[in-house]
């Protein structure tokens, strides 16, 4: 039995930096420079100069302090992001000419080399090789992030949620500064109330991930050093105020998104109370009052006239994206089952774009993440992808039933992926280096052990030794 002394020395102690772990520290300052410098996902903006040189040398840290227990525990996340590393990489290989030109797709290239006189020239797999390069540099943000985050306790990971919470905040205050009509922007190409980011989708997405992770720290406020209450009153102010930022955003993937989000938060506070029943009414009355807020502040917004969300629901009628994804997917089968190369997609689609649509600008991205994966990565990364939904299958399940603080952060991870996941059905979130990071973070969230194991295990091995 535990003396009051002892809960008491268990309680979370958020602003205490001298007991922080070095790889918080670093990974929170990179996470800091990535909120400046990370918000586009455009290969050509002046802020990656600085952005992909830390990011490799945070990398480095990341390895040269990464330990066996940290690669035990979160080894399938590990191997899956690597895998995709690696995949990356073989895109790059030089292959001889007779088995490139023997590759699907991979004619017309050939075609113009025998015009040229460069039958017998190597190529890698990709058919943009520029484009696959950037690829496999832009991968070293999210595996940064993934292996420091690894490295971090339950009392680390706690902090770091309320890190990634404050930084998801203040784009959050840049977007409503924008809407007051300031010119803020660190983008040439910004849009009107995308905060920090160079997409307006990716503001909404960034935020509408903040439900769960808001909901995970209210669930775990028992455990901070501060009163519960406050942490739960703030927590729930929050949450109602992102609901007009995400509408002045103007995405409607962001509306849907934050939908989603919401009803995760709400179920899974429903789903904690499940067995203890005046908990579970209490749960089910705050979810309903949550519900009304809601509608409340939408109302508001709309009466503000400032639901630029809501009123492109009703424009755009115009809209792209139905016809690009029917494009690609009529000629997808013909660069299968290897695919175009990893960030290969801008040139493909050149190639088989309609007559009908082409238009002054370009299409830069298949705006649906998982059609440009089966494009440009072919048989290999769709069975990748599969492995990481199988995995995302399994840890929710373990994260429903995860007991304590450790459950509240399974699912607070659990929840920021399946935002992002679907986020990516209609836009590319994951290319922006800062959701990208956070995303590597929320799989480690979602597979955390709980304290308890990971005590049990190093007893086991003192009592060995």
């Amino acid at each position: 039995m535990q003396s009051g002394a002892g809960k008491a020395a268990e309680r979370l102690t958020i602003l205490k930096p001298g007991d922080w772990s070095p790889q918080l520290v670093v990974l929170c300052i990179f996470l800091g420079v990535l909120l400046i410098t990370g918000g586009s996902s455009r290969y050509d903006v002046p802020h990656l100069v600085v952005l992909r040189p830390l990011a490799v040398c945070v990398l480095g840290f990341a390895l040269a302090t990464i330990n066996v227990d940290a690669w035990r525990t979160y080894r399938p996340a590990i191997l899956l992001f690597a895998s995709a590393f690696a995949l990356t990489a073989l895109h790059l290989i030089p292959l001889p000419p007779h088995i490139w030109q023997a590759l699907p797709g991979r004619q017309i290239i050939a075609d113009i080399d025998a015009a040229a006189g460069l039958k017998d020239i190597w190529r890698p797999l990709t058919m943009f090789p520029e484009g696959t390069w950037n690829a496999l540099y832009a991968l070293s943000v999210p595996l940064a992030a993934l292996l420091l985050a690894a490295q971090l306790n339950q009392r680390d990971l706690v902090r770091l949620l309320v890190w990634v919470t404050a930084l998801s905040l203040v784009t959050g205050l840049v977007g409503v500064l924008q809407a007051a009509g300031s010119d803020i922007s660190l983008y040439h190409l910004n849009p009107e109330n995308s905060g920090l980011f160079a997409n307006r989708n990716h503001q909404a997405a960034m935020l509408a991930c903040l439900f769960p992770m808001l909901g995970a720290l209210a669930m775990s406020a028992p455990r901070f050093s501060m009163s519960a209450r406050a942490v739960r009153i703030v927590s729930a102010a929050v949450a109602i105020t992102l609901i007009p930022l995400i509408l002045v955003t103007g995405s409607r993937m962001g509306l849907v998104v934050a939908a989603l989000a919401f009803v995760y938060t709400g179920i899974v506070s429903l789903w904690q109370g499940a067995g203890r029943r005046r908990h579970a009414y209490y749960s089910l009355t705050l979810l309903a009052a949550g519900l009304a807020t809601a509608a409340a502040m939408v109302l508001v917004t709309i009466y503000a006239a400032r639901d630029v969300a809501i009123n492109r629901l009703d424009g755009d009628a115009e809209d792209l994206r139905w016809q690009f994804w029917e494009s690609i997917v009529a000629f997808l089968p013909q660069y299968l089952p290897w695919g175009s190369g990893v960030g290969s997609f801008v040139p493909v689609y050149q190639i088989h774009e309609p007559g009908g649509m082409l238009m002054p600008g370009y299409v830069n991205q298949a705006h649906n993440d998982w059609l440009d994966l089966a494009l440009t990565s072919g048989a290999p990364g769709i069975i990748l992808a599969a492995i990481a939904v199988a995995l995302f299958a399994r840890a929710t399940g373990a994260a429903l039933v995860a007991p304590g603080i450790t459950g509240h952060i399974r699912r607070a991870g659990i929840g920021t992926i399946l935002v992002l996941a679907f986020a990516s059905l209609s836009d590319y979130p994951l290319r922006t280096p800062l959701i990208s990071a956070l995303f590597a973070i929320a799989a480690i969230w979602a597979c955390v052990p709980s304290a308890q194991r990971k005590t049990a295990e190093s007893s086991d091995q003192n009592v060995t030794a």
